[in-house]
């Protein structure tokens, strides 16, 4: 089954409009490993972000599991978001007054199923090497602790689609590949749907599909594996 599909998106910011994204059509299918690749400013974020219903197209419709987005209301759009989506930044957005476990759990919290979520939220942790800093604030976590935190609270409430935007870009090589790591093993393991952003060419190998970006257009898209 498809479950992203873009129909003719564009986008434009500004007054007067500057076009950003012009008439992209794509889909993303069940279980796939997108990475989107382009130079700076090429429209891959921006791409991302209405994919993902964080953005509005200004034309085009994007559809996520055969619903139009843009027929959703503010709340019911909040609700499909919550439950079906899980994201993953350059920056990884943790609360500094909250411990690891306790950042994992903060989705959990929003629908009180933190308590029944607990042992999970701990077996991520333990799987992403972080078993013995369960009770260790962002401060006290290296960046890329931090960042395999931010992912295990992306996960936690079992999302169907997983949306990255360069979550390797604040790390050094040896991190990054551990996030990739990671990343390939949600997908492979749990069929997953990860849709990412990178200006890495040797990570958007790792994806099973890559989609270049060129001055705000689809200039190829190619199976990687």
């Amino acid at each position: 089954m498809t479950m992203i599909q873009l129909n003719e998106v564009s986008k434009s910011f500004g007054n007067p409009p500057t076009q950003v994204l012009h008439g992209i059509s794509n889909e993303i299918r069940d279980g796939e490993f997108v990475a989107l690749t382009g130079r700076s400013g090429s429209g891959k974020s921006t791409l991302l972000y209405i994919a993902s219903s964080l953005d509005a197209a200004t034309t085009g419709t994007v559809k996520i599991d055969g619903e139009e987005i843009s027929r959703m209301n503010e709340d019911e759009l909040h609700e499909f978001r919550n439950r079906n989506m899980g994201f993953i930044f350059q920056f990884h957005y943790l609360l500094p007054e909250l411990s690891a476990l306790e950042n994992v759990l903060f989705p959990a919290r929003k629908y009180r199923v933190h308590p029944q979520k607990k042992d999970e939220a701990e077996s991520l942790l333990e799987d992403f090497g972080l078993g013995g800093k369960l009770g260790r604030l962002p401060g006290q976590l290296s960046g890329g602790e931090q960042q395999r935190v931010a992912i295990a609270r992306a996960l936690i409430m079992s999302p169907k689609y997983i949306f990255a935007d360069e979550p390797t870009g604040n790390l050094d090589s040896i991190n990054g590949e551990t996030v990739m790591r990671i990343l390939q093993q949600i997908n492979s393991k749990k069929g997953t749907t990860i849709v990412m952003v990178t200006h890495d060419p040797d990570f958007a190998q790792l994806a099973s599909r890559r989609v270049h970006l060129a001055d705000g257009k689809v200039v190829s898209h190619e199976d990687v594996l």
